[in-house]
């Protein structure tokens, strides 16, 4: 599986996961100022005068520099060309908690590329599922819950609160801060697409 970790903004500690490394925007700058070797940096770059530029150069493989009258957020045009690139897994950093335009547009991008697009920060891991079977790791979260995107049938084993072919409707909250009891979770969709989100009530390093 063909993994990568991209970065808009960090507010945490800087990830060492083996996995290639991409600056989006001035995500780019953090990662090259922080010595971080990136396998791509992409982005418009308009809040970035020249002599950064060149320290995002010297630290990455590759430079894409986007025209900033675009259609397409910075962070979803990443996206875009990473999934065009092969990417099955693009954990993103940074795209939550700030504008909530771009949170919206990330959530959605999620939906789109479900399963494949993971949006993390210091207190929660989210991602859509699409039907089928999965074994969800709880990685340091307490908590864990589902939201309908659309009609979903849904089975919840190996938690506090099992489910067994349960409708769940956008709209209903039934399915909310679930805990993991077994080594793994296991959740079946059996039918629909659900939004789920691990998340804990204190920041702290994941």
């Amino acid at each position: 599986m063909a993994e990568c970790i991209a970065c808009l903004t960090l507010t945490d500690r800087i990830p060492d996961d083996p996995c290639d490394l991409i600056g989006v925007d001035r995500g780019a700058l953090v990662l090259a100022e922080n010595g971080r070797r990136m396998k791509l940096s992409v982005g418009d770059f308009d809040s970035v005068d020249e002599k950064d530029l060149s320290l995002i150069a010297e630290y990455s493989d590759e430079m894409i520099r986007l025209n900033p009258v675009k259609d397409d957020s910075d962070s979803e045009s990443a996206i875009r060309l990473l999934i065009s690139r092969g990417y099955d897994r693009i954990t993103l950093l940074g795209g939550l908690g700030g504008r909530l335009d771009h949170e919206l547009v990330n959530l959605k991008l999620a939906e789109e590329f479900a399963g494949r697009i993971w949006l993390k920060n210091e207190q929660n891991l989210i991602t859509v599922l699409n039907e089928g079977n999965y074994e969800i790791d709880p990685a340091g979260y307490r908590y864990i819950s589902f939201f309908a995107v659309m009609p979903s049938v849904i089975t919840l084993e190996q938690m506090k609160y099992p489910l067994n072919e349960r409708m769940l409707y956008p709209g209903d909250l039934y399915a909310l801060s679930n805990e993991i009891t077994g080594n793994k979770g296991i959740v079946r969709i059996s039918s629909g697409k659900v939004l789920m989100i691990q998340s804990d009530d204190r920041q702290s390093e994941k």
